[in-house]
């Protein structure tokens, strides 16, 4: 826990603040008082840690909703539910797709147009379809031998959410919304496959299981969302903070820069041999997480220049399409219409996805085989090492954005990033067919980015 000590005295600190604050704030904090209930919808990723000595790290990309109820200014209860529909593979602990609840508090400060939050919000993870392990016997010749049936089930694990929470309100009733948190994941006890096959003692068929031990994982989740808030509040305080906030939205400065979290579940084409081959479609997807910035020119109200990139830091296995650290760059337009408190648009940006290690040809040598004496055979073996491999890609999709001020803006990108995959090549199994090439492939991913920015 020490690497989570710095996080736990700022939120201690950020407690100090609001009890010894707290009176005089409400002056400056009108605009932005709480409405006693909120409801709200978000994407959310979750990267899951998974248990065991051979653990990996699986990205789930989904949605879901939130029930807010605010006692005053600074204290609320709050209930959350996530789907992930991305299935994973299947482990003794992990798999399938995840349903999440989380039911806690969140503690802070309200400002005019924005807040600053910690929450603390116990609940469960539950995987759909993880591996089950039962002991068992099968008869061979008469000879009774130990054996393992496997099976699926789905497990539900007790969790808890920590982390902190940034909100926008752009107007009396809306409220967009970021959280950042560690949701920890308490993995029970479970059956589990034996390390090395151990014999049973004699007269007895044991197969080779193993009770692991119960552990606990930390796992990084990202959730940004927009809300709708019910009662509360005065209309005069309303009727104010339109005075002062009018024209926010419309006649947009020219210059915005910003930072966002985006998630790009890339859809690879097959391969001509490897494991995805074997397992279905909705198990080959591949959910990256990132974060990345962005940069715009207005042209007027209605058309916009912008470039972003988005790096992604999960490494991954060298393949022969992707591998390594992916990363992104779009260059393009954003087309629509700006309101006073928020605006929509749709985009259309090529740009490139790059892989840092990627399988590829560099070159060529020939062999010789000799059967027998006298008679030999030349054969023309590939050549092959990780490199960095760039395709073309296009981002095309829409945009909303709301506008809390002046000069800050919150954005909700959602769209296709297209990526089309260049001929290449891979290794073959037989000395006569040693270098396969692979036809051209375009493919079609989503993208969901959420961020902040700053306009001037």
């Amino acid at each position: 826990m020490k690497k989570y000590a710095c996080f736990f005295r700022f939120v201690a600190a950020m407690m100090l603040t609001i009890m010894l604050g707290g009176g005089d704030a409400g002056a400056q904090e009108r605009a932005g008082d709480a409405s006693k209930v909120e409801v709200g919808a978000q994407f959310s990723s979750l990267s899951t840690n998974e248990p065991g000595e051979f653990g990996g790290t699986e990205n789930h990309v989904g949605f879901g909703g939130r029930v807010t109820y605010n006692f005053n200014n600074y204290f609320a209860v709050e209930a959350e539910g996530n789907f992930f529909p991305n299935k994973t593979f299947e482990t003794i602990s992990t798999g399938g797709r995840v349903v999440q609840g989380q039911f806690g508090v969140k503690v802070g400060r309200r400002f005019d147009k924005f807040g600053v939050f910690a929450k603390a919000r116990p609940g469960f993870v539950s995987f759909g379809e993880t591996t089950k392990l039962i002991a068992s016997q099968t008869i061979i010749g008469g000879v009774p031998f130990p054996f393992i049936d496997f099976s699926t089930e789905r497990k539900t694990h007790f969790s808890t959410d920590i982390g902190g929470v940034l909100e926008f309100y752009p107007s009396r009733r809306i409220v967009t919304r970021f959280d950042v948190g560690d949701t920890i994941i308490r993995y029970g006890r479970r059956n589990d496959i034996a390390p090395f096959l151990i014999l049973p003692p004699p007269g007895t068929f044991a197969a080779p299981i193993i009770q692991a031990p119960a552990e606990t994982k930390h796992n990084f989740q990202f959730s940004a969302g927009v809300g709708y808030r019910f009662g509360g509040g005065d209309d005069r305080t309303q009727s104010r903070a339109a005075t002062t906030t009018h024209d926010a939205g419309e006649h947009a400065p020219r210059y915005e820069v910003g930072v966002q979290f985006s998630t790009l579940v890339f859809n690879p084409p097959r391969p001509v041999f490897g494991f995805p081959v074997i397992f279905s479609d909705d198990i080959s997807v591949n959910p990256e997480a990132g974060f990345g910035g962005r940069f715009t020119f207005n042209l007027n109200d209605n058309v916009g220049l912008e470039a972003q990139g988005d790096f992604y830091p999960r490494k991954s296995f060298a393949g022969n399409t992707s591998g390594g650290y992916p990363s992104q760059m779009q260059f393009g337009a954003k087309i629509g219409r700006r309101f006073d408190k928020f605006g929509v648009f749709g985009k259309a940006r090529p740009g490139f996805v790059s892989f840092s290690r990627v399988r590829q040809l560099v070159g060529t040598q020939v062999i010789t085989f000799s059967p027998q004496p006298g008679v030999s055979q030349q054969f023309i073996i590939g050549i092959f090492a990780d490199k960095r491999k760039t395709y073309f890609s296009a981002d095309v999709g829409g945009v909303v954005e709301f506008y809390p001020s002046r000069r800050i803006m919150t954005r909700f990108d959602m769209g296709d990033t297209i990526i089309h995959y260049s001929r290449r090549h891979e290794q073959g199994f037989s000395l006569s067919q040693n270098i396969i090439e692979i036809a051209p492939e375009t493919k079609h991913n989503l993208q969901i980015s959420a961020g902040i920015g700053f306009r001037f």
